[in-house]
């Protein structure tokens, strides 16, 4: 079975030197795990730490989801040198996916969605997947997602940046790096229950490269934007065209959506493309629409609204900001992403 990249695979050094940037990666032809069936075994709660704990009463027991941090060789594979997960920063980690993305499907989503199409388990290492030629920060083998470079996940408090462009560095990392992560990986679990028309993937049909969507567009000097693809990465299969775009349709901004919008306008790709970079991107994004209303019954409009409501916190620019905005800020800062929720009555102190 194929070892599945998710998100964010950084090639060797000589090869990052050649591309200049940080290769997005994700891939779907993996084991479909069953919904409907228990993927935990029940534990002895004295054994368990309150993170534990927290992880089983919570996201177990309501989503049937199995998370694990905890470092277990039969998860790790022996073609990476991976480093366990501190505690710490697996909390950290399940409070930001909590907030982003689960609570968001709980709000806005029918009942029963957030538990048939999201994750069903996921591992966590501390670090990233170092090998020979690459290194890694998710994969997805055997069916099961692994999100590694956890240690390295730093959720960013205002007050201890001395300056604004520091704390969106670290929240615009966090987004792009594991939240995104999220909503593209759902992405694809709605594909596989429901296929994506065919007449999303005809608009660019000619154009996906498989495994030369990195270093195509470096070496033709062209954006993939023109192409009519969010991402270089999107332009891998007509599968992760679907789950990039609905990812990033999702966490941008809509000023960061529209500056991107205005760049593939700029351009069209091949040459005499009748339609350019933005045309073919906008017509991707209506059938999106009119597949998640029609096949399950949710508008995509109020998904990303909600998502972006609980992050315009990286907006939120005291030159400029409107209030709603200070708003978002101040229920974000409420949400202690370092610590147990207050009915656990954790002593376990915040991660400086």
């Amino acid at each position: 079975m194929a070892m599945n990249i998710i998100k964010k695979l950084l090639i060797a050094p000589l090869a990052l030197l050649t591309l200049g940037s940080i290769v997005s990666g994700c891939a779907s032809d993996t084991d479909e795990i069953d919904p409907s069936r228990t993927l935990f075994l029940a534990r002895d709660r004295s054994r368990m730490t309150e993170v534990e704990r927290y992880i089983e009463d919570y996201f177990a027991a309501k989503y049937n989801v199995n998370i694990r941090y905890r470092y277990e060789d039969r998860f790790a594979s022996n073609q990476y040198k991976l480093g366990p997960t501190d505690e710490m920063k697996a909390l950290n980690y399940v409070n930001l996916m909590r907030y982003t993305f689960f609570d968001v499907y709980d709000k806005v989503a029918p009942k029963g969605f957030t538990e048939k199409y999201t994750i069903k388990l996921l591992v966590l290492f501390g670090t990233r997947g170092f090998g020979p030629t690459q290194n890694l920060l998710g994969e997805a083998p055997n069916g099961w997602i692994q999100v590694y470079n956890i240690n390295n996940l730093s959720i960013p408090d205002f007050s201890n940046y001395s300056s604004w462009d520091g704390f969106r560095y670290e929240y615009l990392n966090a987004r792009d790096n594991y939240i995104q992560t999220l909503y593209h990986e759902s992405a694809h679990t709605l594909d596989e229950e429901h296929p994506v028309p065919p007449e999303y993937a005809k608009l660019t049909l000619a154009q996906y490269k498989q495994d030369d969507a990195f270093s195509f567009w470096y070496l033709k000097n062209i954006s993939s934007l023109h192409a009519g693809f969010i991402s270089d990465y999107a332009s891998k299969s007509a599968a992760e065209d679907f789950a990039e775009l609905f990812g990033w349709y999702i966490v941008f901004q809509p000023e960061e959506w529209e500056a991107k919008m205005q760049e593939a306008a700029t351009g069209r790709y091949p040459a005499d493309n009748p339609l350019n970079g933005r045309q073919l991107i906008e017509k991707k994004i209506a059938i999106i629409k009119e597949y998640m209303l029609s096949e399950f019954h949710i508008d995509i409009e109020v998904i990303r609204a909600e998502a972006q409501r609980r992050m315009s916190v990286l907006t939120a620019d005291p030159k400029y900001t409107a209030a709603d905005k200070w708003d978002a800020y101040n229920e974000y800062t409420k949400a202690d992403f370092s610590r147990l929720p207050a009915s656990y009555y954790s002593t376990i102190p915040a991660t400086k």
